[in-house]
């Protein structure tokens, strides 16, 4: 077999070279076809949307204590979401009302339409409940309180706060829903009502259970808030969270809602 001669591998060699490098017109327009179909298209998070917040529940919803009488948490809650990146305008609804309890707030769930009709067309829920439960049973039976006295009243707020849920879901299955735990305003007192600590510890260990039986749901801690700091958090009335307690609580609600968008 004749062999290639030096000058011969030279050309073959030039050609081959050529085509590897040099694409034909046709082959040029299909990489670019491909490099148009295979780039990465922006991501949507980065477009800022608009929110509607609907927060139902007792006092902490309405906002008692709040000495600029703008709704404690909720006008706080819509800055703080509106200096983040991904949105752009928030709405929040309130329907707190003062002295709810579970089974007042389930039948305004169920009964008010007006409630009804902004949970369907809401993006996110946000639900104070349970504190006025607690204090009813502390007033019914004080000052004989026993531990069974609160153990029945739970059982009763549990099957409450899951029908809450529920008729929530039934009108909007999307909506991401937000539950915010209870806390002991009895602590700046004295030891002797101390074990309200384990009280409101069993009743948040109780909602935490029921809130992540539920899909794209989240429940914020509040206690140690109060518990913890070394300020003042609560309100004249010894109660009720002041301006800078309802701050705080701001604070977590938005870090629970934005965990549940990030999902």
């Amino acid at each position: 077999m004749k062999s290639f001669t030096k000058a011969g591998l030279v050309i073959l060699s030039s050609v081959f070279l050529a085509s590897c490098t040099i694409p034909s017109s046709n082959e040029q327009n299909e990489e670019r076809e491909v490099l148009l179909e295979t780039k990465p298209s922006p991501d949507e998070t980065f477009i800022p949307v608009d929110l509607t917040i609907v927060s139902i529940g007792d006092s902490l919803t309405e906002g008692v204590g709040d000495s600029t009488g703008l709704g404690g948490y909720v006008p706080l809650l819509e800055q703080k979401l509106e200096e983040q990146d991904i949105i752009k305008e928030v709405e929040i609804i309130n329907f707190g009302k003062r002295g709810n309890r579970s089974d007042q707030l389930l039948k305004r769930v169920q009964e008010d339409q007006e409630i009804r009709q902004s949970i369907e067309g809401a993006n996110s829920v946000i639900v104070t409940i349970g504190g006025n439960d607690v204090m009813r049973v502390f007033r019914a039976n004080f000052p004989s309180l026993t531990y069974d006295d609160f153990s029945a009243a739970r059982v009763q707020y549990e099957e409450r706060l899951s029908e809450v849920f529920s008729e929530i879901r039934s009108l909007n299955p999307e909506a991401s829903i937000v539950l915010l735990g209870i806390y002991n305003p009895f602590f700046v007192f004295s030891a002797d009502v101390q074990e309200m600590d384990m009280i409101v510890e069993e009743w948040n260990h109780a909602a935490s259970d029921i809130a992540s039986s539920w899909d794209h749901t989240s429940f914020v801690e509040v206690a140690d808030i109060f518990k913890n700091s070394e300020d003042n958090l609560l309100h004249t009335d010894f109660f009720h969270p002041n301006d800078r307690g309802y701050s705080l609580i701001a604070e977590r609600i938005e870090e629970g809602l934005m965990e549940l968008m990030n999902e």
